[in-house]
Parts: C-alpha cells; structure tokens; sequence
C-alpha cells in the first residue's frame, strides 16, 4: 500500500493525476469521491493499493481494469 500525502492547494484531481503518471509499474487507478472516502480500520483502507490524504482525510483508489 501507497499513501499520497496532498501537499499545500493540491487537489484530489491533481493528487490522482500525480499518482497515475509516477506509478512505478504503469498502473492507473480511480475513485469516486463518495463512494470512496475511507477510515482508518475500514475494509477499504485496509485493502486499497494506494491511499490519498488529503487534509487528513483519506480516499481509497482503485486499479483501472
């Protein structure tokens, strides 16, 4: 598991974006803002690949099949 801590203005977007060009093995990951939203302790943050803290909130991303 990656966690993307969001730095400054960084937005979710440019934070997904950042995460999708510099994935070390090419992977591109999504997630809905809703829907994705996670705790720690949740399922979803337990098992997301990669993780965004944003103003220490977190968003579970998900492998683009």
């Amino acid at each position: 598991m990656n966690i993307h801590l969001c730095k400054g203005d960084e937005t979710l977007e440019q934070a997904l974006e950042y995460i999708n060009n510099n994935d070390s093995e090419g992977r591109k990951y999504t997630f809905d803002k809703e829907a994705d939203r996670c705790y720690i302790g949740d399922e979803a943050f337990v098992n997301a690949p990669v993780l965004i803290n944003y103003r220490n909130q977190y968003w579970a991303l998900h492998i683009v099949e």
